[in-house]
């Protein structure tokens, strides 16, 4: 499984245990743990892009 798989899983877990959080702290947690967890996916898949754009430049 890539990284970027994992960051995605990992986010999508976190919005489920949100979904079924009875308490609006542990809701909110959860919440922000799916927010990091897509923030790094996408700071992966941009440091991606740029490691490939860089590779064809050469």
């Amino acid at each position: 499984m890539t990284e970027a798989a994992v960051l995605r899983q990992k986010a999508e877990m976190f919005e489920e245990r949100a979904r079924g959080a009875t308490d609006p702290i542990s809701r909110q947690h959860y919440r922000e743990m799916a927010a990091h967890y897509r923030k790094l996916l996408v700071e992966h898949l941009d440091e991606r892009s740029y490691e490939l754009t860089d590779w064809q430049r050469s």
